[in-house]
């Protein structure tokens, strides 16, 4: 169920008698006395001892959806990676066929790429002076 707030819905329900009569209305009240009927029955179980699996469960999802959140940024931060990589290795290509000496182009592509897999992948050794 969404979150709702109880302030709109009770000054909703306060001035119903000001409020036309349409569907729309009808549905959206039905809407708000279903939620906070079970939402005042789940406080009951907790109040009463019974709904401690409840909080445990709604603490356990509330860590699913963390570990979830951290995956979809890893994820998000490696396709980045990955579509600069693509661009570098572009970039490479295309500075590979304007040199005359493909000796000396193929090392200074190969320093760009060094640097740019140091940047993306701290874990690779950035390329010492001199190679």
């Amino acid at each position: 169920m969404t979150q709702r707030d109880w302030q709109k819905d009770f000054d909703f329900c306060r001035h119903a008698d000001k409020i036309p009569l349409t569907p729309g209305n009808v549905r959206e009240s039905m809407f708000a006395l279903t939620y906070w009927l079970q939402e005042a029955k789940e406080l009951q179980e907790i109040m009463s001892g019974r709904g401690r699996e409840i909080l445990r469960l709604r603490s356990l999802l509330g860590g699913l959806n963390d570990e979830l959140t951290a995956t979809e940024d890893r994820a998000d931060a490696a396709e980045a990676r990955e579509q600069q990589l693509k661009d570098a290795v572009q970039l490479a290509v295309n500075d590979l066929e304007l040199w005359s000496d493909k000796t000396l182009a193929a090392k200074v592509v190969l320093g760009q790429l060094q640097r740019t897999l140091s940047t993306l992948y701290p874990d690779t050794p950035a390329p010492k002076e001199g190679e």
